[in-house]
């Protein structure tokens, strides 16, 4: 497996992980959000940010299919279809 795939799986993984954080305080930020009045930019701003992540591992697939990098598809299929089941098992 390329440096560059090592690095880029170690990044999306701390990313995961960074989400999985966030998702555990989920439910604090939506109260704090919506008695501040802004839980409609939040809720959109959480959207984005998830369908950056996904568009970020499906372009990371791409490429390492791309390079016919075989060791690191897996790992980006374990990832992409982690991050796309969690948001129903925290919501």
């Amino acid at each position: 497996m390329p440096k560059r795939h090592r690095n880029l799986i170690a990044l999306i993984t701390i990313l995961t992980f960074l989400r999985m954080v966030f998702a555990s305080f989920y439910p604090m930020i939506y109260g704090y959000f919506n008695t501040q009045d802004l839980l409609s930019p939040f809720l959109t701003i959480a959207q984005i940010a998830r369908l950056l992540m996904y568009l970020l591992i499906f372009g990371c697939g791409i490429w390492a299919i791309k390079d016919k990098a075989n060791r690191a598809i897996p790992f980006y299929l374990l990832l992409f279809f982690f991050n796309l089941i969690t948001p129903f098992a925290f919501g």
